[in-house]
């Protein structure tokens, strides 16, 4: 039964970690581009209802992939290797990927929550030819780009540390 409980809880801390990050880069290159391609006028009641949607799925897909990666440190039984960090290559890909898997979802809930969400304020002033509002809309914009490729960026060391850490 424990060795049924570790790979159940192995599956679904990679699972939901591919659809995390997957959701990232599904976001900055197709949902993105095709949203900024759509006309102004249709643009906003989309963004209205994607945007929301989007933030939360994943926020809580990034909080379930690091709870699960807590609970699948104990189900391997390798928790131990943990005392000394170098001591292990396991435990040193545990330690980064944790680490950096945390750093993702503070960005996503300090940066790109707040963003997004005064984004989708600005659109409708933006929209109705506000230019202080346009030009904010233009920065959140921009701002979200770099958030999105720091975190694919992000996404692509934390597989590296979990395929490091598969085969350690």
């Amino acid at each position: 039964m424990d060795e049924l409980f570790r790979y159940v809880v192995q599956y679904l801390h990679v699972f939901s970690g591919i659809l995390w990050i997957g959701g990232g880069l599904y976001t900055i290159f197709v949902q993105t581009p095709a949203l900024l391609a759509a006309p102004p006028g249709a643009r906003g009641p989309v963004m209205g209802q994607i945007i929301p949607r989007q933030v939360n799925y994943l926020l809580r897909l990034g909080e379930i992939t690091v709870g699960l990666g807590i609970l699948n440190i104990f189900a391997s039984g390798k928790g131990r290797l943990l005392q000394e960090a170098f001591g292990s290559r396991w435990a040193l890909a545990i330690i980064v990927g944790g680490v950096l898997a945390i750093v993702l979802l503070g960005i996503g809930h300090a940066i790109l929550k707040p963003s997004a969400t005064r984004l989708l304020e600005l659109g409708p002033r933006a929209a109705g030819g506000d230019s202080a509002a346009g030009a904010e809309v233009g920065a959140l914009i921009g701002r979200l780009k770099k958030v999105g490729y720091a975190q694919i960026g992000l996404g692509l060391l934390i597989v590296a540390a979990m395929v490091l850490a598969r085969f350690s």
